[in-house]
């Protein structure tokens, strides 16, 4: 019996479907993995059939009394681990805080035209700026929270006490982003400059105070605190893979080391990439002077693929 003669048998009693086929068809896929995988270890393709039978045997057997889509939520979460987790609660937050983006930056062009025509142009950017900052931050608190706490099919969650934090990051980031540009064309007037700003030294001011201080100042209090507190928690973040994702990881880990782990590998491959740079280099300038500079940095893209096939002529030998 083939693999796809017995994922079919399994699901027999049920009304055939193109959702069903399509499940059906990837955990066909996933058991041929799964017996190529155990051959590889040296077993017989006939017991490692036998072997993927049985693991596939005993999850069906825990969901035969229940529908089919427990069954599938069972196989998925036993075997395949798979699943699609943006429920429509999310996708609708999704939406709300993509239109609260957009809604404010149109705040914020209508703003920004309506002072535009009776004052400075300097004023009606931070009239701009300031209409659009609130919506502005709101969205990258909600995007970010949503961000992290969403589920996906090779990563779990991050615990709604550690988003919180993220969010607050992002918060005082996204804030503190907004503020630098008011606060520099909001003081640098009231330094006694008046006229086009353009004209006007910020690292100079008027009058003894410097603009780009301000900036600075906020940049301390605001943005820095706020990436410090972001790179905390991604360099405190556990491991989120799934098993499955885990498993794949370190199997790409296991076979980067075979690869790259031979250090005659590694320097034929050093060698070799030193040469195609070199040659690369010396074809810009020769072309850029032949042909012009315009053209010859197209050389280097040549360059990079050369050296990527090398590098997966190299992998695949391993």
């Amino acid at each position: 019996m083939s693999t796809k003669e017995y994922v079919h048998s399994l699901f027999r009693e049920y009304e055939e479907s193109g959702s069903l086929n399509d499940f059906m068809e990837e955990l066909q896929s996933n058991m041929d993995a799964r017996i190529a995988s155990l051959v590889k270890k040296g077993m017989s393709e006939e017991d490692a059939f036998n072997k993927a039978k049985e693991e596939l045997g005993d999850i069906s057997a825990m969901a035969d009394e229940l529908s089919l889509n427990k069954k599938r939520e069972v196989f998925e979460e036993a075997y395949m681990d798979v699943q699609k987790y943006m429920t429509g609660g999310r996708i609708a937050a999704f939406v709300i805080f993509g239109v609260i983006l957009l809604f404010g930056f149109i705040v914020s062009v209508i703003a920004g035209l309506a002072i535009e025509r009776i004052l400075h142009w300097s004023l009606s950017l931070i009239a701009s700026i300031s209409a659009f900052m609130p919506f502005f931050v709101t969205a990258v608190c909600g995007f970010t929270f949503l961000g992290v706490t969403q589920e996906t099919r090779s990563h779990f969650p991050i615990s709604k006490k550690r988003a919180a934090w993220y969010t607050v990051a992002a918060g005082v980031i996204s804030f503190g982003l907004c503020i630098m540009p008011v606060a520099f064309f909001s003081i640098a007037p009231v330094t006694g400059f008046v006229g086009d700003i353009l004209s006007f030294d910020p690292f100079l001011g008027i009058g003894g105070f410097l603009p780009i201080s301000a900036m600075l100042g906020i940049l301390m209090i605001f943005v820095l605190p706020g990436i410090g507190l972001l790179l905390g928690m991604i360099l405190s973040e556990k491991s989120r893979l799934k098993p499955w994702a885990k498993a794949q990881r370190d199997e790409y880990i296991k076979k980067g080391q075979q690869v790259w782990g031979d250090p005659s590998g590694a320097m034929r491959f050093g060698l070799y990439s030193g040469a195609i740079w070199l040659i690369a280099i010396a074809a810009f300038v020769l072309l850029g002077f032949l042909i012009g500079f315009k053209y010859s940095w197209l050389v280097f893209i040549l360059a990079t693929a050369i050296q990527l096939l090398i590098q997966g002529v190299m992998t695949k030998k391993k």
